[in-house]
């Protein structure tokens, strides 16, 4: 099982304890569509807040590209701001240490 098919397995399962692992402690979060950094213990509060809030959920998860040190990944999320989204993930040793991610909202009809 690939670095990013295990943070999936994770995250799917809500296991805060295994996302949380999966990052390291300086891990940095690019937020391209809301143009908003947060880095460690902030990126890492904001994690658990979308984790645990039930209402949202992956669908849709497919790998675009992954090697040892970095991932692209498609996925619709729903929630609050629910949409497409892209995300890339750079790995150290076996860990998130840098994400970006940009959200394509679902309009609303």
């Amino acid at each position: 099982m690939t670095n990013i098919e295990k943070f999936q397995k994770v995250w799917d399962a809500k296991d805060l304890e295994g996302v949380l692992g999966m990052l390291t402690d300086d891990v940095e979060m690019r937020m391209l569509h809301m143009d908003q950094t947060l880095k460690g213990p902030e990126a890492h509060a904001f994690i658990k807040e979308l984790l645990l809030d039930d209402s949202v959920v992956s669908s849709d998860f497919r790998i675009i590209y992954e090697n040892d040190e970095c991932a692209v990944t498609y996925e619709r999320m729903s929630g609050e701001n629910s949409g497409q989204v892209s995300i890339v993930q750079l790995f150290r040793d076996n860990k998130i240490y840098y994400m970006e991610a940009s959200l394509i909202t679902d309009s609303e009809s």
